[in-house]
């Protein structure tokens, strides 16, 4: 498994040439992550990482502390998938972070809501303007949900 110190991830991420993945959940990602990486959790990694990767690519996978071994996994099925330049820096957002980088919130990060709904509205839907008079001809009772 080939490695990556913070200081070389670092001049990689300048130079841009390396496609940089955390591969910890996506609330995690949005809460912080070393900037220029891409969210794709292990559970997804295939479709988020393989799928758009040609071989040859250059591509560096990290988590956190607490699970290092996140990372190491991800590089290990991406090796598998046959990728040849798949790179763990293992020192994760902690290392980063310690060496004095910076890590950034998502932009549009998802706010996880808590306690009791105070108020809920109704949604009307007009079918005709929402589905181009698809349901036209169909009753209410047939249509089913949405209607």
């Amino acid at each position: 498994m080939k490695k990556l110190s913070t200081k070389e991830l670092h001049k990689r991420l300048e130079l841009e040439d390396l496609a940089l993945f955390d591969v910890r959940g996506d609330v995690a990602y949005e809460e912080g992550h070393i900037p220029g990486a891409k969210t794709a959790p292990l559970g997804s990694l295939v479709f988020r990482v393989a799928s758009i990767m040609n071989p040859d690519s250059h591509i560096a996978v990290y988590a956190d502390e607490a699970d290092a071994s996140l990372a190491a996994e991800a590089t290990e099925r991406l090796e598998n998938l046959g990728l040849k330049n798949v790179y763990c820096y293992a020192e994760g957002l902690e290392g980063w972070r310690d060496a004095g980088l910076p890590v950034i919130p998502s932009p549009h990060a998802k706010t996880q809501a808590r306690g009791p709904v105070i108020e809920c509205r109704q949604v009307i839907v007009d079918r005709h303007r929402a589905y181009g008079g698809a349901f036209e001809n169909i009753s209410a009772e047939v249509a089913g949900a949405g209607g």
